[in-house]
């Protein structure tokens, strides 16, 4: 990474974590986190292990995919992928152990644990294991040749809507269109059953506009069929207040697909979730082959290239780290005081 790309990746993060807090102590004042103990005391491996993901064509599956690979190639588990519209979809698998992990982003998995926003009722089990990709970014995309140029001309536009079993989108969607004072009520809403059909829709004629996470295969395929593009979201004092409340921040995206110019989206931690009923012994294992791989993980996908080794430990987690990725944080000296009291303060 250049000296002043680096400059810039540290200043993205310092704003996400100080933006981060406020939105973390309101909401961890209304709903309590479990901090149970790991309920799966055995000492062995698991001859498979899978990772859920959204579709193909999404970061979560790339990142997914990309840990799967080198955790079949260096330990004993045999890690495979399995694709779902969403956490909202997999996340009672991962709480029955069915699953054993999955790529999740902090406020889904803050939810989850609590039983709050997008989830009907709590998912105790959870785990961190990996604080993951920093910063995970996402923007609406519309097609290159649209009259649409910024936010606020979605008015009266038909946009992707609902997106099924990931319900975060429609959280994010709504929270961008915000920034530039764009009700749910402002717009023709069309209903979609995941991320795919809704940035898909765009080259297809069938919406205006959507939510797409950016540098993303399905942007890709979608740019090839109907050249796309994002729109800037507004920098300023009050957009990152609004990107605040759910544990964001407005931040400048680097040149990728459908980036055309200046643009700012929204970017926010991108994590990998366990539980409870996976074993110590297998969250360290795999945590360790990941650790020491890093370099491998990095050449498969260009989002791991933010899945560096000071994201593995955050500070500002909201759901409790798994005692198995602990065991390896401490071991390779990134596990601090800090990690301790932010455990303390949220299981409190």
């Amino acid at each position: 990474m250049k000296r002043r790309e680096a400059k810039s990746f540290t200043a993205t993060a310092l704003t996400l974590m100080l933006i981060l807090q406020p939105w973390l102590l309101v909401g961890l004042a209304e709903a309590k986190t479990d901090c149970s103990p790991v309920t799966n005391k055995s000492n062995d491996l698991p001859r498979v292990a899978a990772i859920g993901t959204n579709p193909a064509g999404t970061g979560a599956h790339a990142l997914g995919s990309g840990l799967a690979a080198v955790a079949s190639k260096t330990t004993p588990i045999s890690a495979k992928v399995q694709s779902y519209n969403g956490p909202n979809a997999w996340m009672p698998l991962l709480e029955s152990g069915e699953l054993e992990m999955g790529i999740i982003n902090i406020l889904d998995s803050y939810m989850a644990a609590t039983g709050t926003g997008e989830y009907k009722k709590p998912y105790p089990s959870i785990r961190i294991l990996s604080g993951g990709v920093f910063p995970f970014t996402a923007g609406l995309v519309v097609r290159d040749k649209s009259d649409i140029k910024r936010v606020g001309d979605l008015k009266g536009k038909r946009m992707a809507w609902d997106f099924g079993g990931h319900a975060i989108n429609q959280t994010l969607q709504n929270l961008m269109m915000e920034t530039e004072g764009v009700k749910s009520t402002d717009v023709g809403q069309v209903r979609v059953s995941n991320l795919n059909d809704g940035v898909r829709g765009i080259a297809e004629g069938k919406v205006d506009a959507s939510i797409s996470a950016l540098g993303i295969g399905l942007v890709e395929e979608v740019n090839a069929m109907e050249p796309i593009r994002f729109l800037s979201l507004p920098s300023t004092e009050n957009s990152n207040k609004i990107a605040g409340k759910i544990g964001a921040s407005i931040v400048k995206s680097t040149p990728t697909t459908g980036v055309r110019g200046d643009t700012n989206v929204l970017g926010y931690p991108l994590q990998l979730a366990s539980s409870t009923k996976v074993n110590e012994k297998t969250a360290y294992t795999l945590v360790k082959a990941w650790w020491d791989n890093l370099a491998e993980l990095q050449t498969i996908h260009p989002l791991f290239k933010r899945w560096t080794k000071e994201t593995q430990a955050i500070t500002n987690f909201t759901v409790p780290y798994h005692p198995g990725a602990i065991q390896l944080y401490k071991e390779v000296g990134i596990w601090t005081a800090k990690h301790d009291a932010r455990t303390k303060e949220i299981c409190s």
